[in-house]
């Protein structure tokens, strides 16, 4: 699988779980009937990236500044 579809579909399984009070299980089955813990780890490598990398922590400020003016 290609980083230019894992990697955003990681930061929107992290950002369902952050935003929302939706399980993992819940998650993996809306994205696709994917495993609960193909959605822990998505959760667990964008919070740890979050933590190194710049880019991704500002992506994911950004998009949840966005979401929570809607």
């Amino acid at each position: 699988r290609t980083a230019h579809i894992t990697y955003p579909r990681q930061i929107a399984m992290y950002l369902c779980r952050e935003l929302t009070d939706a399980t993992y299980e819940k998650i993996g089955e809306e994205f696709g009937k994917r495993h609960y813990t193909t959605v822990m780890h998505a959760y667990n490598e964008i919070a740890e990236r979050a933590t190194s990398d710049k880019t991704t922590a500002k992506y994911i400020k950004d998009i949840t500044e966005s979401v929570r003016k809607m």
